[in-house]
């Protein structure tokens, strides 16, 4: 007899590959293209490894997304959950232009956790609007729209990582657990909303094995996925300001 499929993977696990590949991917976006790319002498076989490693590194944000719409629903404070996605946010803009940029202020991008700040207050407007407008579905949907919209805008207008499409894929995992929707059926309308980057599909592949787990850390492992973004972006982007900055 043929066991059922069971998904095999913890949010741990799925934070784990979305740092690495994560990783992969700026080490490309800063160091590879700081030190070898746009030179007339750089072989061709930089530019290869560079798009590979890019590639890789679109598994990362539908996993941040997807993750942030679970910790919204499962977290014992959201206030203090905001409070983190907005300290981190500050910590991390001036290494995130370090390593992207090589200046240690450029005021036309920011970074990945400003993204997730926008859509996490995003779909907790939504969630409130939900609870008091939940019988009145005309007004909820459009004050649903106008929320994402702002959001949206706010991030065009911040320059912020994925813009507006971040947030939309944000709002979308948020209306797939509300609505408990197949997760099959959210992960295929977060691709076509990303087709724009094909090689996310690895991202909302792993999110399909997602088996629900949450284990209990201590707040130093907690810390240490969030710490994890300002830390490594603060070492690439010494390595490219003091050392491959002309």
């Amino acid at each position: 007899m043929i066991n059922k499929w069971k998904p095999s993977l913890g949010s741990d696990i799925l934070k784990m590959i979305a740092i690495i590949t994560m990783l992969i991917d700026h080490i490309a976006a800063s160091f590879i293209v700081a030190a070898f790319l746009g030179k007339a002498e750089t072989p061709y076989y930089w530019y290869r490894i560079y798009y590979v490693m890019r590639y890789i590194g679109r598994t990362a944000f539908p996993i941040f997304a997807f993750l942030l719409v679970e910790g919204f629903f499962h977290t014992h404070s959201r206030k203090k959950y905001l409070g983190r996605l907005v300290l981190f946010t500050l910590l991390s803009e001036i290494p995130f232009d370090m390593a992207f940029q090589g200046v240690l202020f450029y005021r036309d991008d920011q970074n990945v956790f400003c993204t997730l700040t926008i859509g996490f207050l995003v779909i907790w407007g939504m969630e409130e609007l939900y609870k008091r407008y939940k019988t009145n579905r005309v007004m909820n949907s459009f004050l649903d729209a106008a929320l994402i919209l702002a959001g949206s805008f706010a991030a065009i207008l911040l320059g912020t990582d994925y813009n507006a499409y971040g947030v939309l894929l944000i709002a979308l995992f948020y209306f797939g657990k509300r609505a408990k929707l197949p997760r099959l059926l959210t992960c295929i309308a977060g691709y076509l909303l990303f087709l724009w980057e094909p090689y996310c599909f690895g991202g909302f592949l792993l999110i399909l094995f997602y088996n629900g787990t949450r284990r209990k850390r201590g707040k130093g492992f907690q810390y240490f996925f969030y710490l994890f973004y300002p830390v490594h972006l603060l070492i690439l982007g010494l390595i490219r300001v003091v050392f491959l900055v002309n």
